[in-house]
């Protein structure tokens, strides 16, 4: 029989295993209550005569802790009245404390079975295996296990000591990476940990290491950077596990000359053969691809064939949540802190936020910045941690080659998805103009190099038809390029000066100060410097002068096509950006916005409306009208006359509107409007918003009835209910979202018990 230290187990976890060995011991499904809602309820399940049967954790450390708990539920086990009360403890019970607590709950407990001290669910531990493997914890952290552990023979790692171990397994969340990694390392024998920054690898390879030194193997080797050392400590007669953190550099790739490839590959095929070794390395998914291309000989030897990439999106709703908790419940954070942590349920913008990542949780919590935050002040500051997770990042980046660096800063002024083809133009072309300044190289082999060095941890591609498209590794990545680029107004100059596409003007800059943006947009606006206002303003006549490509992409289904360039968008994405500038520019500008807002189609009729809307017409209320008279008799999308109307009605113009002839004119367009895109109930409910919304701008009195007569025809053709599939794929979804928001709110309500 195994013998556990239950108490290793924060309470929500002592409490899953409860439910675990019942579920177990009993055939039957047992449910959970969030705390604060139980009343002397944590589990409930049913028994086959249909009785009700109550059960509830309790962890604490002795006796007399947990029978002064227990004496405060008796009272509401009463007035719940249930057919049977079961009491879990992490507790060692005597006969004696049995009978007692069997007392203080007569009737609802009727046989000291349904009590369940320490040396019970031990027992029941070593009946289930299922249960103690998924309780890892209980197992990687027992006395026997942590004592062989430390008595293995440990080569070359001075930190391998009791607490190191225990504070790792206390913080540690499995997910699917861990599987992942065991699979390969039974396959191969070797397994390469790549990921980004603070994502975990390192302690998944501990992890690892533990979990093999737990079952069998007889000693372990850190490899400190010389694959020597590996080779003189292989023992044939022994089952070791070699490890190799950051083994090709921690923050760059670093050449260990001409005979580190072939040792560490000749090491990796002898350690593929021998099922008594285990090699565990770690590295940065960028270093990687910058040894890929430097050292031919782990190229050709494909070692990536045993690689687990960890990659945040695979951690569920669920598996952050315990990551988190796992770091609170670790910390001994006062109870205040712990209330402010619990407070309105912040954790959960914590837990979705886009940027989640342990390290940011590891750097606030676990080395103690929270101590010199006041209470109140506690989450806010921790959720600052999430919206500029720059620590991150920097290090990774400062130690890029400028190719790498200045190649991440042109995409960053692209905007979102790109094609590789045009971020290749782009910054191609940012480098011929900044040539005598940063001497960068930009031929084909150089930009290949680069591109495989950032991929899988800077960056992300994905083929779609023949297009490849590349992005952000993740949103903070962006986020931490953005923030270097404001730092710096000599950098935003020449990312400006240097600019191919017009977007690269307004996809990354703004002229109001990011902290006095709403939360949502902070990550995504910089302040561009007032001192270089003026190369903004060349730049941006200099492409409304010529016919520049776009390098923006549009969604279409699983695809991307490449978007036509267009001056009004343009235009109006400018003024989006610097609206104060913009109109300080206007006149300058004046010839080629009326242009573009009188001789447009009817494809960018709604950029043209915007457009007005953000020129300042201040003492031109003439040539204003007349604009818009042209407009409002131009041929146009159905889809554009609410922004027309409601344009007409804050310029005091809509009395432009000549009634009948355009009443007339505009119903017939709806009716075939009706025809053509009314297919379902849907799209009833959808256009039927758009023409009720038309009706309530046009002037007083004036009334489609024709059109919403024909509306109403097509209404009584169709069935009231909609898609069944859809709607209950809705419910499922619904419904589990609720269930994991109920784990999580349940697991992190355990922190104050």
């Amino acid at each position: 029989m195994p013998n556990y230290n239950l108490n290793v187990l924060q309470p929500a976890e002592f409490e899953d295993l409860a439910r675990d060995l019942i579920q177990k011991q009993f055939g039957v499904f047992v449910e959970s209550f969030t705390t604060g809602r139980d009343s002397g309820i944590d589990l409930r399940f049913a028994t086959i005569n249909g009785g009700k049967s109550i059960v509830q954790a309790k962890r604490y450390k002795d006796y007399s802790s947990l029978l002064s708990n227990l004496k405060g539920e008796a009272d509401k086990v009463r007035r719940i009245n249930p057919d049977n009360y079961y009491v879990v403890t992490s507790v060692g019970l005597t006969p004696r404390n049995k009978d007692d607590i069997k007392e203080l709950f007569a009737p609802y407990i009727k046989d000291t079975t349904q009590i369940l001290g320490s040396n019970d669910i031990n027992n029941l531990l070593g009946t289930f295996d299922d249960v103690e493997k998924k309780h890892y914890k209980l197992w990687l952290t027992s006395t026997n296990i942590l004592q062989s552990i430390i008595n293995k023979e440990v080569i070359n790692w001075s930190d391998f000591e009791l607490q190191h171990i225990k504070q790792q397994i206390a913080t540690y969340v499995p997910n699917k990476s861990l599987e992942q990694a065991r699979n390969i390392l039974s396959q191969y024998n070797y397994v390469i940990i790549s990921g980004i920054p603070g994502i975990g690898k390192t302690t998944l390879a501990n992890i690892l290491l533990y979990d093999y030194l737990a079952h069998g193997y007889e000693e372990f080797v850190n490899i400190p950077g010389d694959m020597d050392n590996a080779s003189k400590l292989y023992d044939p007669h022994k089952k070791q596990v070699f490890f190799f953190d950051d083994f090709l550099g921690a923050n760059v790739f670093e050449d260990n000359g001409s005979g580190f490839a072939q040792k560490l590959i000749s090491f990796i095929r002898v350690v593929k053969k021998d099922n008594s070794k285990k090699f565990i390395l770690t590295t940065r998914e960028y270093i990687l691809r910058d040894a890929n291309i430097h050292y031919e000989k782990i190229r050709n030897e494909n070692i990536e064939l045993a690689k687990c990439v960890l990659d945040i999106g695979s951690y569920t709703k669920t598996v952050r949540a315990k990551i988190l908790y796992n770091h609170i419940a670790n910390a001994d954070l006062p109870k205040e802190y712990i209330s402010e942590f619990l407070k309105d349920k912040g954790y959960r913008w914590i837990i979705g936020h886009r940027n989640f990542n342990p390290r940011v949780i590891e750097t606030y919590i676990d080395k103690q910045l929270w101590i010199q935050v006041p209470v109140s002040e506690f989450m806010n500051r921790f959720k600052e941690f999430f919206s500029n997770p720059h620590m991150v990042w920097e290090m990774a980046f400062e130690n890029l080659k400028p190719e790498s660096q200045y190649a991440l800063m042109v995409l960053a002024s692209m905007g979102g998805e790109v094609s590789i083809e045009s971020w290749n133009k782009a910054y191609s072309h940012f480098g011929k103009l900044t040539s005598d300044q940063l001497q960068l190289k930009y031929d084909d082999i150089t930009w290949n190099k680069t591109v495989k060095i950032l991929h899988d941890c800077f960056i992300r591609t994905g083929k779609y038809q023949g297009l490849i498209v590349v992005t952000f590794h993740n949103p903070s990545v962006r986020d931490f390029i953005a923030n270097y680029i404001e730092k710096s107004a000599y950098t935003q100059r020449l990312l400006l000066e240097g600019a191919f596409y017009p977007e690269q003007l307004t996809s990354l800059y703004d002229e109001f100060l990011s902290q006095n943006m709403p939360e949502i947009f902070r990550s995504n606006n910089i302040s561009l410097s007032d001192s270089n206002l003026e190369i903004l303003r060349a730049k941006l006549i200099e492409f409304l002068s010529n016919n520049p490509e776009s390098c923006k992409l549009s969604r279409t289904g699983i695809s991307f096509i490449k978007n036509s360039y267009s001056k009004t968008a343009f235009l109006k994405s400018f003024a989006d950006r610097f609206p104060s500038y913009f109109k300080k520019i206007q006149n300058q500008l004046l010839s080629i916005l009326l242009t573009q807002i009188t001789e447009g189609n009817n494809t960018d009729f709604f950029q043209r409306i915007q457009l007005i809307k953000r020129m300042n017409w201040s003492n031109r209320e003439t040539e204003l009208r007349d604009v818009l008279n042209l407009l409002t008799n131009e041929d146009k999308d159905i889809d554009d006359y609410p922004e027309l109307l409601k344009l007409l009605h804050e310029t005091g113009n809509i009395d432009l509107i000549d009634k009948t002839p355009f009443l007339e004119k505009m119903e017939e367009e709806m009716i075939v409007d009706m025809d053509t895109m009314i297919n379902g109930f849907a799209d009833y409910e959808e256009r039927e918003e758009l023409y009720l919304e038309i009706e309530k701008r046009l002037p007083d009195g004036v009334a489609l009835s024709r059109a919403f007569s024909h509306l109403q025809e097509i209404r009584d053709s169709l069935e009231d209910i909609p898609d069944e599939n859809d709607e209950d794929s809705y419910r499922e979804s619904s419904y589990d979202n609720e269930q994991e928001d109920f784990i999580i709110d349940r697991l992190m309500d355990s922190l104050l018990q």
